[in-house]
C-alpha cells in the first residue's frame, strides 16, 4: 500500500508510504494520494501530509522510467499529466487546509509537493532541494510558480540553478516553512498546527488560499473584486454569525456545530 491514511480527531494524517523508494512517486502513489485528499476533504477539517521513513518525498521514481530512458527518453509531459499535475490540483482544490510535515529530504517534485501545501513544518534534520537542473531538466510540480512567490525571483534562481540543499533553518529564514522542530517532535507539532486550523472554518481558510494565489498572479483591482465577492458570500454563513456572536460574548467560537 503506497499511502497510509488515518484520522486523529478532526485531522487526517496522510503518509506517503514507499520508504524503500524514499517515497518517490509512481502512478499508484499519485492516484492514492489524490483519493486520500478527496477523502480528507469529506471527513476531516485539516490535513497533515508526511513521508514514511527517512524522506518526505524524492520526486519521480526514475527506476520506473529506465526502460523508456533506454529507448531514447521518457515522455515527461505524460508523466506530469498522469502523476504530478493531478496531485498538485488535488492539493490546491482540497476542501480543508493542508500542512506538510517535512520529515526528511523534499527533493525534485517532492519540493514542489511541500510548497503546494498551505503550511510547512520541518524537522531540524530535513532539507529541500530542487535537483532538476542537475539532470538537465526544469523544476516542475508548481515549483516555478511557488518558489519565486515565496522567496523572490533572484533567490528562486539561485536555489533552482545551483540545486543546493536548503536546510530547515534556512527554509524557515526564507519563509518556506512556518516552524522547525526536533525530528522526534515533528508530527506532534504538525498535528497541533493542523488542529488549530481545524478549529476554524474550512470554507474561510480554503477561500483565503485561493484568493491569495489568484491575487499573486492578478491585478489589484481583481483582488479587490474577489475579496468583495467572497465577503458577501461568507458574511451570510452560520459560521461567520457564530464567530461574531462569540466575539461579542467573549467566548471561543464553536464552528463545528454551525
Amino acid at each position: 500500500m503506497s499511502i497510509h491514511y488515518r484520522l486523529q480527531g478532526d485531522v487526517a494524517i496522510i503518509t506517503l508510504d514507499r520508504p524503500d523508494r524514499f517515497n518517490a512517486f509512481d502512478v499508484a502513489l499519485s492516484q492514492a494520494l489524490v483519493a486520500s485528499l478527496e477523502e480528507a476533504g469529506e471527513e476531516s477539517r485539516a490535513v497533515v501530509l508526511t513521508g514514511a521513513g527517512r524522506a518526505f518525498c524524492s520526486g519521480a521514481d526514475l527506476a520506473d522510467l529506465m526502460e523508456d530512458y533506454q529507448r531514447g527518453g521518457p515522455d515527461l509531459a505524460r508523466v506530469l499529466d498522469e502523476i504530478f499535475h493531478p496531485v498538485v490540483d488535488a492539493l490546491l482544490s482540497c476542501r480543508v487546509p493542508t500542512v506538510a510535515a517535512v520529515n526528511g529530504p523534499a527533493a525534485g517534485a517532492g519540493f514542489g509537493l511541500a510548497l503546494g501545501c498551505d503550511l510547512r513544518v520541518m524537522a531540524d534534520s530535513a532539507y529541500m532541494t530542487s535537483a532538476f537542473t542537475a539532470i538537465g531538466l526544469v523544476p516542475d510540480s508548481g515549483t516555478t510558480w511557488w518558489l519565486p512567490h515565496h522567496v523572490g525571483i533572484s533567490k528562486a534562481l539561485e536555489i533552482t540553478l545551483t540545486n543546493r540543499r536548503i536546510s530547515a533553518d534556512e527554509a524557515h529564514e526564507l519563509g518556506l516553512c512556518a516552524e522547525v522542530v526536533p525530528a522526534d517532535g515533528l508530527m506532534e507539532q504538525a498535528v497541533k498546527m493542523a488542529s488549530a486550523l481545524a478549529d476554524l472554518v474550512p470554507d474561510s481558510l480554503v477561500t483565503t488560499r485561493r484568493l491569495i494565489r489568484e491575487a499573486a498572479a492578478g491585478s489589484f483591482d481583481d483582488a479587490l473584486a474577489a475579496e468583495r465577492r467572497e465577503q458577501a458570500r461568507l458574511g451570510k454563513t452560520p459560521q461567520h454569525l457564530e464567530g461574531v456572536a462569540a466575539f461579542v460574548e467573549k467566548r471561543k467560537p464553536d464552528f463545528r456545530n454551525c
